[in-house]
């Protein structure tokens, strides 16, 4: 989805600074772990686990936007014995339901405060494995008020109606399992008016227009075949006075998709030349996301462009919405949807931050490759830098709980950060293999966002995921991923024959300056403390940011042992015999514990010291 007119904000930062030995230390914002839990359902009454659906077959006679007939036929699997089949259903009348041919009974349940719509059905026997479900219904479908006050379901147009699922509208007019983490393959077939007000009356849908028929000198059949899995929240169904224009477009992977789109006939001649245009960019648009994402996972292409006074574009299967608007950036959003929202879905609308942040990125991604405009990687320095905007942290990408953010800020502004904060660390050509295998391994399935954490780390051979979750979750400004230019200089100090104490972190220098310290191995395996001089370790470790480094350096002075005072006595004394040899390291973490150690012992051997000889004098 996008809205119209999104009013994306800048974003500020405050920066945190701790001095360590005149060493400034960029903290990222706190990170409490480096995994997300799935988020809570903020649509805990809508959709179900307790069966899958496979397909679904629509019968529909359309006679106006008020009255139609539908007969529904859902093919569905479930894994437990059921005694009753739950489906989300809003208004409408039902007329009859049954379940695998036999009459059943039903009740209807409906809570909006709730967002509760329930088709309650009880077959006359319990039902397992595969089974059917069969509604007959009629009536004038109603539109759903979301929390945020927008609507969706069955949109009156200038010229007809759109249904427009996105989260939950479809159960104003298909009775369904209304979750995104349940897709199936759709056959869609309207009967409608040939004419109305004496102009051709069009039917559109998502998929391949299969046929297109009269029935009788007034009524035509369109039939529309869905065979790519889809949840129901990205189905559409448009009736109306259109424009419709079909061509096929070659990609350059040489696959060939027919083009259908569906221009309202009321559009102003200014506004269909705009349309034009924007198609003849789908092409191109299509070629560049499949080097990006992957092969397009879709069966055809086009859009359809109409008046049902929304506020917000959507992504629709195959063809986009557009609501009396349309120019290049939302185009290509929606259509990177296509990967992004649809064939990767969040498994809730609690994590659509995948999808729009995905798609919010991408816009600038574009924006960049092809109009050579700013780096999209800029979107996370912007995001921390000093005209950012605080507020911008204070709702999670994912954890909120309130429906009626789910179009907010989080899911796309601060949602398009994480992507930009994931290509600032692996660079672009790490992010197109990561979103690659994003979509190959999860395309036709619903995902959480522990799912994008693992894949990214799996794939860049990295430890992503401190990073990202703070991007994700943080309350604070988090850091963003650079690379390592140098460390702090270290040093230490031992005597010959004695192995020194070596520091256990390094700290890393950025181009935006010191960072976090990242824990270090020193490559002793050569080193010989035998003679004096200087030996020159190196070390390797893993930044803040996931990134492996090997070019840590310490130099470590070997000493020779201070020679005995000629005056000293064959005897140590206590606080002798108890010094250590001295070690002392700069940098991200001195060694002063053995040196306090020292300073602890030296004392203490001296009370012993005068208090024995006190004890002597007076014995």
């Amino acid at each position: 989805m996008t809205p119209l007119s999104p009013a994306f904000r800048a974003l500020s930062v405050t920066t945190v600074t701790i001095g360590i030995l005149a060493t400034a230390v960029v903290l990222p914002g706190a990170a409490v772990a480096d995994t997300i839990d799935p988020a809570a359902d903020i649509f805990p009454a809508v959709g179900t686990s307790d069966f899958d659906v496979e397909h679904y077959d629509v019968q529909m006679d359309y006679r106006a936007n008020d009255d139609i007939s539908v007969v529904t036929t859902i093919t569905a699997s479930a894994a437990a014995t059921l005694d009753t089949i739950r489906l989300d259903f809003e208004g409408l009348t039902v007329d009859t339901v049954t379940v695998d041919g036999v009459a059943a009974t039903f009740a209807r349940e409906d809570d909006k405060g709730a967002t509760l719509h329930k088709l309650v059905v009880t077959p006359a026997a319990p039902v397992s494995g595969d089974f059917t479900v069969t509604v007959e219904y009629r009536g004038a479908p109603g539109t759903h008020e979301d929390p945020d006050g927008s609507f969706e379901g069955w949109m009156p147009t200038s010229g007809g109606v759109v249904a427009l699922g996105q989260p939950v509208g479809t159960m104003t007019w298909l009775p369904s399992n209304n979750t995104p983490s349940d897709k199936a393959t759709y056959d869609i077939e309207v009967t409608a008016p040939t004419q109305t007000d004496a102009r051709d009356l069009s039917v559109a849908s998502s998929g391949d227009l299969v046929g297109q028929e009269p029935v009788d000198a007034d009524r035509t059949r369109w039939s529309w075949h869905v065979g790519t899995p889809l949840s129901t929240s990205m189905l559409v169904l448009a009736v109306g006075h259109y424009d419709i224009q079909n061509s096929t477009i070659t990609l350059a992977s040489g696959r060939v998709l027919p083009e259908w789109s569906f221009v309202t006939a009321d559009a102003s001649d200014e506004d269909k030349a705009l349309v034009a245009s924007m198609r003849g960019r789908i092409a191109s648009m299509l070629d560049w996301l499949e080097t990006k994402l992957g092969p397009y996972p879709g069966e055809s292409t086009g859009l359809i462009y109409d008046y049902a006074n929304v506020g917000y574009a959507l992504e629709t299967q195959d063809r986009p919405f557009f609501d009396g608007g349309i120019d290049e950036a939302t185009l290509l959003h929606e259509l990177t949807h296509m990967w992004l929202g649809n064939s990767v879905s969040p498994r809730t609308w609690s994590e659509i931050w995948l999808s729009e942040g995905g798609a919010s990125f991408f816009e600038s991604y574009y924006a960049w490759q092809v109009r050579e405009q700013s780096d999209p990687r800029d979107l996370a320095a912007q995001a921390v830098g000093p005209d950012g905007d605080p507020d911008i942290w204070e709702v999670p990408t994912v954890g909120w709980t309130d429906p009626a953010q789910l179009f907010g800020n989080q899911s796309y502004v601060r949602g398009s950060y994480v992507y930009s904060a994931l290509m600032n660390a692996v660079g672009p050509d790490g992010f197109d293999r990561i979103m690659r295998a994003w979509t190959k391994e999860h395309g036709g399935s619903s995902v959480v966002t522990e799912d994008f954490l693992a894949l990214a780390n799996e794939v860049s051979g990295r430890d992503l995921s401190r990073t990202l979750v703070q991007w994700i979750s943080s309350d604070t400004p988090p850091a963003v991923p650079e690379d390592i230019v140098s460390f702090e200089p270290l040093t230490a100090e031992t005597t010959v024959g004695t192995a020194p104490v070596l520091p256990t972190e390094v700290t890393p220098n950025y181009k935006s300056g010191p960072g976090t310290p990242a824990s270090v191995t020193w490559d002793t395996a050569d080193a010989d403390w035998s003679t004096p001089g200087t030996v020159t370790l190196t070390g390797s470790g893993t930044d803040f940011f996931g990134a492996p480094f090997t070019t840590a350096s310490l130099v470590v002075t070997v000493s020779a042992p201070a020679s005995p005072s000629p005056t000293e006595s064959a005897t140590p004394s206590p606080s002798s015999a108890a010094l250590p040899h001295t070690l002392s390291a700069t940098g991200a973490k001195p060694a002063t514990v053995p040196l306090i150690a020292a300073l602890s012992l030296l004392i203490g051997g001296a009370v012993i010291l005068v208090a024995a000889r006190r004890r002597r004098k007076v014995d």
